[in-house]
């Protein structure tokens, strides 16, 4: 009896695991999760001094430069930036491009303003 008992669930186990290795996988659209090219225009008054830092969750690298200048990474999950003005005058924009479009732009003429840019990506949104 016990000889039959553990043959039958010997089967059993096998049939049931040959099932999960023919069974259709769930239907995941190719590329929904690539990795994107994440650029960051900053822009405004020529010249203009600006400091701050950009990256991913993961990481973060400080910035420092004058307008015009550009900053280029790769990414799969988010992007975060912040710069902020040397100076009382002038404007700085900051333009987001994702694999090339345009998905995010913030700007400020604040004295010293600060220019915040957070985004997340899902299959759903650039």
């Amino acid at each position: 009896m016990a000889v039959w008992r553990a043959l039958s669930l010997l089967v059993v186990a096998l049939v049931s695991s040959g099932c999960l290795l023919v069974a259709p996988r769930p239907e995941v659209r190719p590329g929904a999760f690539a990795e994107r090219t994440v650029v960051l225009l900053v822009e405004g008054t020529p010249g203009l001094a600006f400091e701050g830092s950009y990256g991913t969750p993961g990481k973060s690298t400080s910035a420092r430069g004058t307008v015009p200048a550009q900053f280029v990474m790769k990414t799969r999950v988010a992007v975060a930036a912040t710069f902020t003005k040397a100076g009382a005058e002038g404007e700085l924009v900051v333009r987001v491009l994702v694999d090339d479009k345009e998905v995010l732009r913030r700007a400020t003429s604040l004295p010293y303003g600060t220019v915040v840019i957070s985004r997340q990506f899902s299959p759903r949104n650039l």
